[in-house]
């Protein structure tokens, strides 16, 4: 093979690569320089601030000190963009120059250090399009870093392709759509690595909103609900109620309320709840019971943040009372749980009762909302003796205002004392003696 037209070939690559690239890479490690050491080789900035420091010394210098301090500022900013465009342009180097490896490894690298918000977002993104562009290397490399490091490369987390939604949401070019949405099926197909996966699903989640066909998106997701990768099995639970998955599929996720990630464990009970849509309830309130007993506190946050009423029963009615009394999980159980319940036994309007007495109006106000709908029969005589209690004392308008509509459901002849002395009374605002004067009428034509 004649050798010499590579040689001349490659040389141009070269001197391509520097022509183009030669400025971003001094720009980029420059600045990286500076920053590792600013003690040792002291920049403008350095000395800008040092006799910033100086003048801010005394009282006659303080003018000048807030101008330099100012100016560092000024330069900062300034070199901040420069160096955000450098690090884009580096990995287009790294990448058009075949120098992929090293670019992976040097990005990873510089995501083990600490960045402020904006500089992580802009590592994110890149090591994401090398995720995508090479994943098997990026999967390699990362391997081996982890075992150099002896621990888990702190890599940014999974991105969405941003390039892929925008084309999913958009309405103006169907085509486009059709063929993102194939190529979201590809990365998902058995075949595609770990890291496509994971972008695909997290790329789904933020594009649920548009209007496309799910059936094909529910076969592939559904099984990565057994994936070895936590991270998947945490995105694919977070992705099913997308996708018109029914009650029917809660026999794969039910058993993820035992799975060994707590950051999948913190995603069942939601995906139990939308996926259940209140049925199903011998299956669903012992995996929910089983959460709320998690060894991780933010498993169980994370499953009272979920519910919305849908289920119930006596032994889960009681596991949410017990847990309202725990002051971490005290106002979200109020909130989240006992007052949204659909049908009140008298052991959770007792409890909705006691929080009236909350001096935190979100606590009180929320249980007063709570027992304006839903209140079992039985329970009724308890909650009117209770509001009957609150009403006189409760100072706040919103859950004041709570109390009589929870009255007015529950009111009997027990309330018309107190209804008459609000209505005739001058110290009452109208809102109130309104208020009053309306149940004082339901309780007329009940007669």
């Amino acid at each position: 093979m004649n050798r010499k037209p590579v040689f001349y070939v490659r040389k141009g690559r070269r001197l391509m690569f520097i022509s183009r690239y030669g400025t971003v890479l001094i720009v980029l490690f420059s600045v990286c320089a500076a920053v590792a050491s600013a003690d040792i080789n002291k920049g403008s900035l350095q000395e800008i601030y040092e006799d910033a420091d100086q003048f801010a010394q005394t009282p006659e210098g303080v003018e000048r000190a807030i101008a330099k301090y100012q100016s560092v500022v000024e330069m900062h900013r300034a070199n901040e963009k420069m160096f955000q465009s450098a690090l884009r342009q580096l990995a287009e180097c790294y990448t058009d120059s075949g120098r992929i490896e090293e670019g992976i490894r040097f990005f990873i690298g510089l995501a083990h250090e600490t960045w402020g918000a904006e500089r992580r977002d802009t590592l994110k993104e890149i090591l994401h399009g090398f995720s995508l562009k090479y994943p098997e290397l990026m999967e390699k490399i990362a391997a081996d870093m982890q075992l150099s490091s002896g621990q888990k490369p702190k890599v940014a987390g999974v991105v969405p392709s941003k390039e892929l939604a925008k084309a999913v949401l958009q309405r103006k070019d169907k085509l486009l759509r059709e063929k993102s949405l194939e190529r979201l099926r590809e990365m998902l197909s058995p075949e595609s690595s770990d890291v496509e996966k994971r972008s695909a699903l997290a790329t789904l989640c933020s594009s649920l909103s548009a209007k496309f066909d799910r059936d094909p998106f529910r076969l592939l997701v559904l099984p990565l609900l057994k994936s070895e990768d936590e991270e998947i099995r945490m995105l694919a639970l977070r992705c099913l109620p997308g996708f018109g998955t029914t009650s029917r599929d809660l026999a794969l996720i039910i058993p993820l309320a035992d799975d060994a990630s707590p950051r999948v464990r913190m995603n069942v009970a939601l995906a139990l709840i939308q996926l259940g849509k209140g049925d199903e309830k011998e299956k669903v309130v012992p995996a929910l019971m089983k959460l709320l007993q998690d060894k991780d506190t933010n498993v169980v946050e994370r499953t009272i943040r979920s519910m919305w009423g849908q289920y119930s029963s006596p032994e889960f009615n009681e596991q949410l009372i017990e847990l309202s009394r725990h002051t971490r999980y005290h106002g979200n159980t109020i909130y989240f749980c006992l007052s949204t319940m659909r049908n009140k036994s008298v052991a959770v309007c007792r409890r909705l009762v006691e929080e009236l007495d909350d001096p935190d109006w979100n606590n009180s106000g929320r249980a007063a909302w709570g027992l304006t709908y839903g209140v079992a029969e039985e329970a009724k005589s308890v909650v009117e003796e209770g509001l009957l209690g609150a009403l006189p004392e409760e100072t706040n308008t919103y859950t004041r205002t709570q109390e009589f509509r929870a009255l007015r459901g529950v009111a009997t002849e027990k309330s018309r004392p107190y209804l008459r002395s609000v209505a005739d009374s001058e110290m009452e605002t109208e809102e109130f003696r309104q208020l009053a004067r309306e149940i004082l009428a339901d309780l007329d034509r009940k007669r």
